[in-house]
């Protein structure tokens, strides 16, 4: 066992201590200050804050700034099923197939006080959250967001979706 030792003996002094080891030099201080605006927004994402935050300047939830076609509309109900169903179910009652399995129950879109929302307030619950509801931001787009907020508005609320896109079976 001594030998054992008085061969590792060199490797060990080799090696030296973790704090006697030579360290690098901190950088130095860069020469321009990089300031960024709090207001700064992604590549890819709209300027105007009515756009991308669905609140007006002056208060209240903004109307959707896109112009949808009912192509679209069948990709809102894909989407909507995709996203949203799990929790506010199929027609937007609060009966998604999490429910049984102990998830708190959202709040319907039915009710008389979110009915009369626009479609600004979909939206912004998707981007933010809402109450139990985790934020959507980083996982759908901007525009699909806003797609998600017109079919809940147009094809849920209003009944007012064509019957090609109310029939349609999406997975």
């Amino acid at each position: 066992m001594t030998r054992l030792w008085l061969l590792l003996l060199p490797l060990l002094a080799a090696c030296g201590w973790m704090w006697d080891q030579p360290k690098v030099k901190t950088f130095r201080e860069a020469p321009l200050k990089v300031e960024t605006s709090p207001e700064r927004v992604r590549f890819g994402e709209n300027l105007n804050p009515e756009v991308r935050l669905g609140l007006k300047p002056e208060g209240g939830f903004a109307e959707n700034p896109f112009a949808f076609t009912g192509d679209d509309l069948l990709r809102g109900k894909a989407l909507f099923q995709s996203f949203c169903a799990v929790c506010h179910g199929v027609r937007g009652e609060g009966d998604g197939r999490v429910i049984p399995l102990g998830m708190p129950k959202p709040r319907s879109f039915h009710d008389p006080a979110v009915r009369g929302q626009p479609e600004g307030y979909f939206y912004f619950a998707a981007t933010n959250g809402f109450g139990r509801m985790l934020s959507y931001k980083s996982r759908i787009p901007e525009r699909e967001r806003w797609l998600i907020a017109h079919y809940v508005k147009r094809c849920l609320l209003l009944e007012a979706c064509p019957k090609e896109v109310g029939n349609a079976e999406v997975y």
